[in-house]
Parts: C-alpha cells; structure tokens; sequence
C-alpha cells in the first residue's frame, strides 16, 4: 500500500521527466505555452509530451510527500541495514 501511494506522488515528476528525455532525444520543443508539432513515424506526440510537461505543475503541490517518501525510504534502508548487521 505504501509502495502505490509513492508510486502515485512521484508520478508527476516521472512523467514530467520522461517528456523531457522524449523531446531531447527526438529533437521536438516542448513547454508550457502549447503543444509543438513533434512527429514521429508519421504521428504527432507534440500534444502527448505537452500533457505530460504540464502535469509537472501537479510536483509543486506534492514536494512534501515526495521528500517523506524519500527520507521513508531512507530510514526503512537503515532499519534493514542494522537488521542484517546484528546477530
């Protein structure tokens, strides 16, 4: 359970990521401002990637969940490690 609702805090920003590499590696332009044509074997993912660009808007609102999942995952990290360290 604790898995999915990281899984759902982060998505944003994978998404948001992954729009990013998509353009840089195809050459298209992608922001905020609109949807720039990018085809790609005869279709245009310009809308695609500008959905996804703009749901990083949604990381703003969920920097605070994201940082618990990170020091969460942390502390859970120490408690296996000092787990496996003591007899």
């Amino acid at each position: 359970m604790l898995l999915l609702g990281a899984l759902i805090v982060w998505t944003p920003f994978l998404l948001l990521v992954l729009s990013l590499v998509v353009a840089r590696l195809t050459g298209c332009e992608v922001n905020e401002a609109r949807a720039n044509p990018c085809p790609i074997a005869g279709i245009d993912i310009g809308p695609l990637l500008y959905r996804m660009m703009v749901m990083g808007w949604f990381v703003l609102p969920l920097l605070p969940f994201m940082a618990l999942t990170l020091i969460g995952g942390a502390v859970a990290g120490l408690v296996a490690l000092v787990r496996i360290w003591r007899p």
